[in-house]
Parts: structure tokens; sequence; C-alpha cells
């Protein structure tokens, strides 16, 4: 396996979901090449210990930290705005925050919260934070990465009942959202792919993270039954951390394309270009009252 060894001093990487699992492994690994790396946690108090690990191993102080509830439109919209005003390009931008809800709930603007949190979410920061990007994309590769998952395939979308109003199960939920994440990130690259900016998805394996303990019993469950099977947080951080910052082909020229162990992978037969266009249609229009 190549090593990743490019240096990107000068770039600026935005990783959500940065205080563990592959967000902290993947915001490390650039941090130590240099990048200034911006760290989007939910908890301030994670997010300053994550923000400190890193400056002390990496020797890295450029690092900064936004708090911000990913489950919230409304938050999300002003991270961006904030990010606007602070950045005037940013390079990449990982949209890698995600959980496993036990049960359905709400947020406090009404969506399911498995749906905004690893998707709308994720729409929405990047469909803002487009001008920072496009600034890099004018003297360099802009990127964009989504954490998607091989459980995309088991879960087909059902445009009527995206926030699983009926019959909601923990694994439909994520793995649908895991779907919306390959989608955005193919119907994205059809849309601004002549910018010098690139859009990819990826699985990282099963990997040693709490997301297990998060998603109820079954998750749970699950969980203890793989861990012996499961990846360490490097090894399923290596893809996402190559996407974002390998000057290899298959990286600069990911095109929209869903990625496993750095290879172009098959994706299930429901992933199709027109329920990409649809969702992205769709998904505009929710987070229209927060752009």
């Amino acid at each position: 396996m190549a090593k990743l060894d490019q240096d990107l001093s000068g770039k600026v990487y935005v990783v959500t979901g940065a205080n563990s699992g592959i967000g902290f492994e993947a915001s490390r690994n650039f941090a130590a090449r240099g990048a200034r790396v911006v760290l989007i946690c939910r908890s301030k108090e994670k997010g300053d210990a994550a923000l400190a690990n890193i400056e002390q191993e990496t020797g890295n102080d450029q690092g900064r930290l936004y708090v911000a509830d990913i489950s919230s439109l409304e938050e999300v919209s002003a991270l961006a705005d904030q990010l606007l005003e602070d950045f005037l390009k940013i390079d990449v931008l990982c949209n890698n925050a995600g959980s496993a809800n036990g049960r359905r709930t709400e947020t406090r603007e009404g969506f399911e919260t498995t749906f905004v949190t690893n998707h709308l979410s994720g729409f929405l920061l990047t469909k803002k934070l487009m001008p920072a990007l496009e600034r890099a994309s004018t003297s360099g590769l802009a990127r964009v990465v989504f954490t998607s998952s091989y459980g995309h395939e088991n879960s087909p979308l059902d445009f009527d009942d995206l926030g699983l109003n009926n019959g909601y199960k923990t694994l439909t939920a994520y793995g649908r959202s895991k779907l919306m994440n390959l989608l955005t990130a193919r119907e994205l690259q059809r849309r601004v792919g002549n910018h010098n900016i690139v859009s990819s998805s990826f699985h990282p394996g099963a990997v040693r993270t709490p997301i297990w303990r998060k998603g109820g019993l079954l998750a749970r469950t699950i969980g203890v039954v793989i861990y012996p099977f499961m990846v360490s947080v490097e090894k399923g951080a290596d893809t996402f951390i190559w996407l974002a910052s390998s000057d290899d082909s298959a990286s600069v020229n990911a095109d929209g394309n869903y990625f496993y162990k750095r290879r172009k992978v098959k994706i299930a037969a429901h992933a199709t270009d027109a329920d990409a266009e649809r969702l992205w249609d769709v998904s505009e229009e929710l987070v229209r009252p927060f752009v």
C-alpha cells in the first residue's frame, strides 16, 4: 500500500465528526502533513481534547475547533456561515459525521434524526460551502468526501417515507442514510465536476468505533458478534485519507464513485442516477429554509 506522504501545507481541511474514530484518525493524518484542520464536533469538551491531542502528536498548532450539533440544520447553517467568514477557501470537505439510533426520534426541526444527521446536514454544509470550495479549485483540486457504507446495499430509498414514519428499523435508517451519502457524492460530481472539484464516497469497513454502542440492542449485539473481525480505526481511515489527499490518479479522478480499500467497487442496483438526481432535488427543497 502506497504511503500517503504528500505535503498538505497551506490547505484547509474541514472534517465533521472529528473527535473520534476515523474522523479523528484522518484529521490527525492531515495535520501531521501540514494541513490546517478544522474539526467539527458536537461536544466542546471532546473537541478540545481531540484538538489538543492532534497538536501534541503532530506539532501542528493551526487547527481550529467549531462546535455544532450536526442533527440541527439551523446550527449547521450557522456553522457554514462562520466558516465562510473565517476561511476564504476550503480545499477539502469531509462529510464524516454520522449516527445509528436505536429508536425513531425527531430533531427539534421535525426531521427523523438519522436522516438529518447522516444526510441532510452534510448536504446543507456542502451546498453552503461551495463558494469556498470553488475558490480553492481555482488554484488546485478541491475535494468533497462522504463516509458511506456497505449498508447502502440493503436499504433502497422510499421517497414517500424518507423519514421512516412507518416501520422504523435502526439498520434500515442507517443503510438508507449511507445510500444517500453515496448518491449525493455522485450527483454532486455530475453538477460541479467541471469546476476542478472532485467528489467521492467510501466504505471504511466494519471499524471498531463507538457507533456500534449507539444503535440500540440489535446494533450492540451485532457489534459484539463481529468485534473480532472488525478492522482497526487506522485501517478504516485509510481509504478516507487516500481520497481526501492522495495524488494517485484513481483518487484525483474519483468522479463521484464509491470506494473500498482504495478501489472503486460495485454499488447496489438500486443506487441509480435517477434516484441521485431526485434525492438532490428533494434535499434542496427540505434545506431551503436554512440556506
